[in-house]
């Protein structure tokens, strides 16, 4: 239903001219043409919050396609992509302002935890709004001629921001899709919102009941990669505290997510959702399920040779490097984490800068035969280097001239 909210002074404000003299035009055309055309979900939320807005989707009741075609045949826009399954279209305008236009569409869950089917192209905007997450990701913002501005709140959203609440739109909501438990924790933690009673209720019968066996494990990495790369404390401490973790299968460490976040700002990892993760998911088989690219299934292997091998051993700067040299950032600061030794933060911090200058090419120029004995020899200036009894470039000739002798 509408509200009597308007948000025209929000987007005068919140979006720059380039987009709203855009919409504005998609306003006129929309009009000419008889399409009804709205912003919805994380936009209309954001303008709300006042938050800074990058990207702008507008859904069309009806035929995004079509409608987009218009905008073409007027010269207002270059079409540079089409969805027909779909019906979604990417247009470029001649200010550079890209918009997705979406049709309206109503959607069923044929599996639990799989992606949906889409049974209905072109529906109202009340049918489109249903299938979504949460009440605060629901909200539309009418584009149309008399209302430009206007809320359109079916489910209560307006209410949900003022109250800094998360909640779901039905009961079903997690059983059709799980990734919205780990959605919800993103949501939390960037716009500092919790989730209400019944929502908290639902989640905990899911996680419970242990009904994600068979569910999309690709969905859920996405979700996660997106949560933890936002790197926010509160959100591992969330992860932890509401037993999400155990949606992974996880297992739960002693660890905030404070200590963690200061790591990943000290040493700046490649992958800095894995630190998180890599605390917690030890479950080989989900490992597996999650299909992780080869860098990121290096940090889990790394991480597991560290934590099953023994350092126990270790007892010179040189026994310190070699157990870690090679080894991934990420599994380091995890082994760190889970261990609290103080031998991987010795290496990221002194040892691992440390390297042999001298070049296997000019050890031979000194007079060096090729072979094993070259690598003994730089294995063991390393050793000294090290140890602190070389330093510089000149020592490690040095110390070779006297080998040679």
């Amino acid at each position: 239903m509408a509200s009597n909210l308007n948000l025209k002074n929000k987007m005068e404000s919140g979006l720059s001219k380039e987009i709203l003299d855009t919409l504005k035009l998609c306003r006129d055309t929309a009009f000419e043409s008889e399409y009804k055309i709205f912003l919805i979900g994380g936009v209309v939320r954001d303008l709300f919050l006042g938050r800074e807005i990058v990207d702008v989707d507008v859904t069309v009741e009806g035929d995004a396609i079509r409608f987009c075609h218009i905008l073409a045949d007027k010269k207002l826009c270059k079409i540079v992509r089409v969805q027909n399954d779909l019906k979604t279209a990417k247009a470029v305008f001649p200010n550079n302002i890209e918009i997705d236009f979406a049709s309206t569409r109503q959607e069923f869950y044929p599996r639990r935890g799989h992606l949906p089917v889409v049974v209905r192209i072109g529906c109202t905007l009340e049918e489109d709004v249903y299938r979504r997450d949460f009440t605060i990701n629901s909200l539309a913002l009418s584009l149309n001629e008399g209302s430009f501005g206007d809320v359109i709140d079916y489910v209560g959203g307006v209410d949900d921001l003022n109250n800094k609440l998360l909640k779901v739109l039905h009961d079903n909501s997690f059983n059709e899709d799980p990734s919205r438990i780990i959605r919800g924790l993103k949501f939390a933690a960037r716009l500092d919102f919790h989730r209400d009673e019944h929502t908290r209720e639902l989640q905990k019968v899911y996680i419970e009941k242990n009904l994600h066996d068979d569910i999309s494990w690709s969905r859920i990495k996405s979700e996660l990669k997106q949560t933890f790369s936002m790197n926010i404390a509160r959100t591992y401490d969330m992860f932890l505290v509401n037993d999400t973790y155990k949606l992974v299968y996880g297992e739960k460490p002693d660890i905030k997510g404070l200590e963690i976040k200061n790591l990943i700002d000290n040493y700046s990892p490649e992958y800095p959702w894995l630190v998180y993760l890599g605390t917690v998911m030890k479950n080989q088989k989900i490992i597996e399920a999650f299909c992780f690219t080869r860098p990121e299934k290096k940090i889990f292997t790394d991480r597991d040779y560290l934590l099953n091998n023994n350092l126990s051993l270790i007892n010179s700067n040189y026994d310190i490097y070699k157990f870690f040299d090679k080894r991934s950032v990420e599994s380091i600061l995890i082994y760190y984490l889970l261990t609290k030794r103080k031998e991987p933060l010795i290496y990221l911090e002194k040892l691992s800068k440390i390297r042999v200058e001298l070049s296997g090419e000019e050890l031979k120029n000194l007079g060096i035969e090729e072979g094993k004995k070259i690598g003994t020899l730089l294995d063991e200036i390393l050793k000294k280097k090290l140890a602190g009894i070389i330093v510089t470039k000149a020592d490690e000739q040095r110390f070779v001239r006297s080998q040679i002798k």
